[in-house]
């Protein structure tokens, strides 16, 4: 399994947007449809991502609306919050969650949407935005793995439960938190997680 992320802190679209006609039509489309220049440049720093690390095959949507390749050779997963975005690659499903530490607001979301153990976790932990964030990171992950969307009841499951720790692992960022989700036990310190530069990925 790889990760590869990009922190966008010094970019502006403005310096980035020759590069999307690097990317393909459907992508350049998508970038096309934001109004907010920082969504268009994370939407085209995750398109470099695919290109960069899972090559140029055709995409098609699953049922639930979860970016693939056609041909199945190849699983990943992106995932783009404030200014970082990031991408898993794997030869087997994988699911990839990545977000910004919040500032307010969040224990009104946990309270509503996590399991009584997660809800715990974050009520006992001395930096609970950080411990938010590795939950809502690590629901959002294991939901991307399966292949389904958050419409799931996000409360009926534990992700600090034996059966599902085990095969989910978090890394903290700077200012935000990367979770990664695989059908199989993986180990946090077998990852292969490294960070980028967005002019690495813009080379024809």
């Amino acid at each position: 399994m790889k990760i590869r992320y990009l922190l966008l802190d010094t970019i502006e679209y403005r310096d980035a947007a020759q590069y999307a006609s690097l990317l393909p039509a459907q992508r350049q489309a998508k970038i096309s449809r934001y109004r907010n220049d920082s969504d268009k440049l994370l939407s085209l720093a995750a398109g470099l991502l695919i290109r960069a690390e899972a090559g140029d095959g055709a995409l098609v949507l699953n049922e639930h609306g979860k970016p693939q390749f056609a041909d199945g050779k190849i699983c990943f997963s992106v995932s783009h919050s404030g200014r970082c975005a990031a991408i898993a690659v794997d030869d087997a499903e994988i699911g990839l969650d990545v977000e910004k530490l919040p500032e307010r607001d969040f224990m009104k979301i946990a309270r509503r949407f996590f399991h009584p153990n997660e809800l715990a976790y974050v009520e006992r932990a001395e930096d609970q935005p950080r411990a938010f964030t590795r939950i809502w990171t690590r629901k959002e992950a294991y939901l991307k793995q399966l292949g389904v969307g958050i419409a799931t009841d996000l409360s009926a499951f534990d992700t600090s439960s034996d059966e599902l720790s085990e095969r989910i692992a978090s890394v903290d960022l700077d200012g935000y938190v990367l979770s990664v989700c695989t059908a199989c036990p993986i180990s946090e310190t077998a990852l292969d997680i490294s960070k980028l530069e967005l002019s690495s990925l813009c080379h024809s």
